[in-house]
């Protein structure tokens, strides 16, 4: 009976322990080295990236190329430039799309491409492959008289690359006031590509000039063709289209006569004269030359010659009848002279 209330003591103890909550001891895990990694694998597995290789027009590597990723606001994502190998690679970028810029080519002879969207996507890097082109080269063409070296305007010029076929890429260009016309040349070569210029019509006034000109043009170079014209000759006397005299006479006025109207009756127009002058028996009129053409006077039908026989029938008849009455005035006066002297003695018997 000492042991009794030991014995109530377990048991109690036992129904105490039957009869409450259990509870468990785990024992944490040892940390694992392949946790991180696991973790970094689903992380990139989310993420995109972007591998640009970058040359120029022959093919070659274009280092130190500056590119940009924008995202659809225009704020940037990432940016870098190509290595010597022309290579430019982004990684950790989020999958969708994205804005490419080229901000600089890494060399003054290459530009720029355009801006443009990349998709980009989880898993392997994509890979974009850029050529940046040969910058042009400035080309001033200039066409002068050749005598003068004066611009000439209004030529028209065909532009056209030396190896092009079917005129691809070829373009024409007119002269302005001062003789010149600017244009770009694109250039695919380092050492530069030929051009020619050929005239296709001439400035006014000059001559055609066919001889094309060879144009070499550089990278991002400066370069000038020139053309010279030879002016055409021009006439020494530039017709009118109009006479420079004009008839003196009216055609429809009548000509004036030169005779007066006692003439067409074959009678002298002259009167002798009664004084007892030893001049009695001239002609005192002087027939008008019948060479003589009145000015405007219309065509000559004949009468004048007509009236040139009779005024010289008119003259003779007036000398022949002057001296008649001159002959007669003479016998007249002696034998007054006659009479008188036989009075005289008669009265002296």
């Amino acid at each position: 009976m000492k042991h009794r209330p030991l014995l109530f003591t377990a048991l109690a103890l036992t129904v105490a322990v039957l009869t409450g909550p259990v509870t468990t001891a785990t024992a944490a895990p040892s940390p694992s080295a392949e946790a991180p990694k696991e973790r970094a694998d689903l992380a990139s597995a989310d993420k995109a990236g972007l591998r640009i290789v970058t040359t120029d027009p022959e093919g070659q590597p274009a280092p130190g190329a500056a590119f940009q990723l924008l995202d659809s606001a225009g704020k940037t994502l990432a940016e870098g430039k190509t290595g010597a190998d022309g290579i430019l690679a982004f990684s950790d970028l989020a999958p969708g799309v994205v804005r490419l810029k080229e901000t600089f080519s890494g060399s003054p002879l290459l530009g720029t491409v355009p801006d443009q969207d990349v998709v980009v996507a989880p898993g392997e890097p994509k890979v974009l492959a850029i050529t940046d082109p040969y910058k042009s080269a400035g080309l001033t063409l200039k066409v002068t008289d050749k005598a003068t070296g004066k611009g000439l305007p209004g030529a028209i010029v065909n532009i056209a690359p030396k190896e092009a076929k079917d005129d691809k890429g070829a373009f024409t260009l007119t002269t302005g006031p001062d003789g010149t016309a600017k244009a770009l040349l694109p250039v695919g070569k380092k050492t530069g590509s030929l051009y020619t210029a050929t005239e296709t019509k001439a400035p006014d006034g000059y001559r055609l000039e066919t001889t094309p000109v060879e144009i070499t043009a550089k990278p991002g170079t400066e370069t000038t063709a020139a053309l010279t014209n030879t002016a055409m000759a021009k006439p020494t006397e530039e017709p009118t289209g109009k006479p420079t005299a004009k008839p003196t006479g009216d055609p429809t006025a009548q000509p004036t006569s030169t005779t007066s109207s006692s003439t067409s009756t074959g009678e002298p127009t002259g009167t002798p004269s009664s004084s007892s002058s030893p001049d009695i028996g001239t002609a005192t009129s002087t027939p008008t030359a019948t060479g003589v053409k009145p000015e405007g006077a219309l065509a000559h039908t004949g009468a004048d010659s007509v009236n040139g026989w009779l005024l010289a029938i008119g003259g003779l008849l007036l000398a022949a009848g002057g001296g008649v009455v001159y002959a007669a005035r003479r016998r007249k006066n002696d034998e007054s002279e006659t009479g008188t002297g036989q009075h005289r003695r008669t009265d002296d018997n």
